[in-house]
């Protein structure tokens, strides 16, 4: 790490410059002269290499602001590290991508070149949305597939702690500052993630999070994996913006489907219209991608009942969640048998108690 950051110290100081934008890299780069040149010429000699204005203005304010060596201290002590595009370790699936970030700050670690599909949704999820993401994480985790999300609300935070229960690995990508966690209720999350996988951002210590940094962040998710799985999404979701950036890069994406009448599978539903593959377990997408030997078995599985009482709100709550009142009254059973049946489900990890006596299948 010492090296690295020896050699790319100048590199880091101007992207410690939150306005300096990643085509200032790239301008940078194309001149094809050393870094420390550039770095150290006064404005004549930049605009001779004709380089934009802005570019000039903020590699300007950077060196003026930023000590090189301040900011490799910076790093050190909050251990990130930083790969460039032009270093062999950077992820060959982001190199291809039309917008590449020109750097990336990481911490933690991951295999590259691993197998990752990415799952994004909704934030205002649905049980069947958590139902569905933990299913899919999971089996994806035992099966040695790195899980990428953005450690969002929602979708994305099911994503991740599913693949981290399940013993995988699982990448977070940032869309904001590499040191903040957004949103702070997450944090317990992050760190998690750390044991487990890597957390990365193309912005370094300090950027909070903005409009415009979320849909950046929504490519890097996409170009790093061989797929993206969308797992529930109204319309207008941020997820479909992670999705379009998939098929611009030509990645795979699938939708998971769900009923007309929800608001929060409109998004996934009118994918699956456009030609996204629709998806039900994780075996389509082990056949997508030629994978014939999964490890684990991927469909959901059956949950039995061990009396009659059972079997019946079994099949009550094989479509969607019931509370314990709908459970009674279209049972007709009694309340002391139910509530027993369900006490006694729950134990057995049969069901599970989402909060206010509403009850799902733990399938």
């Amino acid at each position: 790490m010492d090296k690295l950051l020896d050699k790319h110290k100048l590199w880091l100081t101007l992207g410690k410059n939150p306005g300096f934008k990643a085509s200032y890299f790239n301008e940078i780069y194309a001149l094809g002269r050393p870094i420390a040149e550039i770095f150290t010429a006064d404005k004549r000699e930049l605009k001779k290499h004709r380089l934009t204005e802005s570019c000039i203005r903020e590699l300007v304010l950077a060196r003026e602001t930023y000590d090189p060596e301040e900011v490799i201290e910076e790093l050190f002590a909050r251990d990130i590290r930083p790969l460039f595009i032009f270093d062999p370790g950077f992820p060959s699936r982001l190199r291809e991508i039309a917008d590449p970030p020109f750097l990336l700050y990481v911490r933690g670690e991951v295999n590259w070149e691993q197998v990752m599909i990415g799952i994004v949704g909704s934030r205002n999820m649905t049980d069947y949305g958590v139902q569905v993401t933990e299913k899919i994480a999971s089996d994806l985790a035992a099966n040695g597939v790195i899980v990428v999300s953005g450690l969002a609300l929602g979708i994305d935070a099911v994503a991740h702690q599913a693949t981290i229960n399940e013993g995988g690995t699982t990448l977070a990508v940032l869309g904001n500052g590499i040191d903040l966690v957004y949103p702070s209720t997450n944090l317990a999350l992050a760190k998690e993630i750390l044991t487990h996988g890597a957390i990365i951002s193309e912005y370094p210590c300090g950027v909070h999070p903005a409009k415009f940094t979320f849909p950046a962040r929504n490519r890097i998710i996409s170009g790093l994996c061989q797929g993206l799985v969308v797992t529930e999404a109204a319309e207008g979701s941020g997820s479909l913006i992670t999705a379009r950036s998939a098929l611009e890069q030509n990645r795979e994406v699938f939708a998971v489907p769900g009923s007309i009448f929800n608001l929060n599978s409109a998004g996934t539903n009118n994918l699956i219209k456009m030609g996204a593959h629709p998806i039900t377990s994780v075996q389509d997408i082990f056949d997508e991608f030629g994978i014939s030997h999964p490890e684990v078995a991927t469909n959901f599985r059956e949950v039995v009942g061990s009396s009659d009482d059972e079997r019946t709100i079994i099949d009550i709550l094989r479509l969607e969640p019931k509370h314990i009142d709908e459970i009674i009254k279209v049972s007709g059973l009694s309340h002391s048998a139910v509530s027993t049946a369900l006490t006694m489900m729950e134990v057995g990890g049969k069901i599970k108690h989402l909060g206010n006596m509403t009850f799902r299948l733990n399938n």
